[in-house]
């Protein structure tokens, strides 16, 4: 006789759930609740002391400390997708071949959070324990990827701007997404040592030449990920939920109320090839494969624990060699047994294919950054050229 499974309890009133939504187990109606809260960016009070009871039958009673529970057992706001009467409003008039970008980033902050097929089951994982037990590291990898996030909607906001409402996304210029991309180098760095304990235990230099060697590679395939799961090929998009349009390089190369050293027209003669391989080598592939976040996960760990660097120790490259062994192994049970895939060993070919293909595109960047340094036309800085390099920290 087969067993009834227990189905899972919201998390903010214990009633029967409805699966993952913004980031937690919620029922329909918290869910709800949560959505319509933060896109009317509605402000409740507590008329007791801000410790009301929230379970089902009760938890209309106080919506202040049921909007409290949703924030505490983990929802977040950047998930909800914003109003559609603001993205689609004539009076905001977005640039007629960014409305496409626009109205797809409508919920970016916990990028991967997403209802769409590729993560289904990635975010189910978090509600089988027997897979967690099975794949400690990449559950770690998934819980304080979240935990990452979170922080981004903090350090990505502009002094005064409420985290509870919904960040419209724009399009960037270069010296804007450069400081973005420093911004989140501490949030990177701390997420590595969330995760990985062997990587904690390192010493100094290694940690350095670790790391030096993963921000950029990293950064382009998060970007390349998030590009697939909101189905945009068009676009770099950024963890802040901000964008490259990369149909209007222009633009990207512009900045008011400073000399431009090059016309549209050279620009994109200049630059657009590279943005072109970045495209075709990652964004598309990676949709095509229909590439999931835990897969993402394993891929990010190889790139990390990568071997004969300069100046790595035989140590380190002996410890990468375990965590990637490990890695592999979960990969392997995540894709048979949660995933279901009949030949596992195709998959993980499909996917290793990114990485070459990774490495190819952040070398390009690495030479037009380069000529932007020497010809010192549309130069981000030498913060940006050192992190880009791999000469930080």
């Amino acid at each position: 006789m087969e067993l009834k499974k227990d189905k899972s309890k919201c998390s903010v009133c214990k009633e029967e759930g409805d699966g993952y939504h913004f980031g937690a187990e919620a029922c329909r109606a918290c869910a709800a609740f949560f959505r319509r809260s933060v896109s009317l960016d509605k402000k409740y009070v507590c008329r007791q002391n801000n410790d009301c009871d929230i379970a089902a039958n009760v938890r209309c009673m106080c919506r202040s400390c049921r909007y409290s529970k949703c924030l505490e057992v983990g929802m977040n706001p950047a998930g909800v997708q914003q109003r559609r009467d603001v993205i689609g409003k004539r009076d905001t008039k977005p640039e007629p071949a960014n409305i496409n970008i626009f109205k797809a980033l409508s919920s970016i902050g916990e990028g991967t959070s997403t209802s769409t097929d590729e993560t289904t089951s990635a975010e189910k994982l978090q509600l089988q324990p027997a897979y967690a037990d099975q794949m400690p590291l990449l559950s770690k990898m998934r819980i304080n990827y979240r935990k990452m996030d979170s922080a981004r909607l903090v350090i990505h906001r502009k002094d005064g701007q409420s985290l509870f409402k919904s960040r419209t996304p724009k399009a960037l210029n270069y010296k804007e997404a450069a400081e973005q991309s420093i911004r989140e180098v501490s949030l990177v760095a701390d997420w590595v040592a969330w995760c990985f304990d062997d990587f904690v235990m390192l010493p100094i230099d290694q940690k350095k030449v670790l790391f030096r060697n993963f921000y950029t590679p990293f950064s382009m395939l998060e970007g390349a990920y998030l590009c697939h799961i909101n189905k945009l090929t068009t676009a770099i998009i950024l963890p802040s939920g901000d964008y490259i349009d990369m149909e209007e390089l222009d633009k990207f190369f512009y900045v008011p109320d400073a000399e431009q050293p090059l016309t549209p027209e050279e620009v994109i003669k200049l630059f657009k090839p590279s943005f072109d391989l970045h495209r075709r080598a990652l964004i598309i592939p990676m949709s095509a494969e229909k590439t999931d976040v835990i897969e993402l996960f394993a891929l990010c760990t190889l790139l990390l624990w990568d071997f004969g660097l300069d100046e790595q120790s035989d140590e380190c490259m002996m410890i990468g060699k375990r965590v990637k062994e490990q890695i592999m192994r979960e990969l392997a049970f995540y894709l048979k047994v949660v995933k279901k895939i009949e030949e596992p060993a195709i998959r993980v070919a499909s996917l290793l294919t990114l990485l070459p293909a990774l490495q190819r595109s952040v070398r390009r960047f690495q030479e037009d950054i380069e000529i932007t340094s020497v010809f010192n036309i549309y130069a981000p800085g030498k913060a940006f050229y050192d992190l880009v390099n791999g000469k930080f920290c």
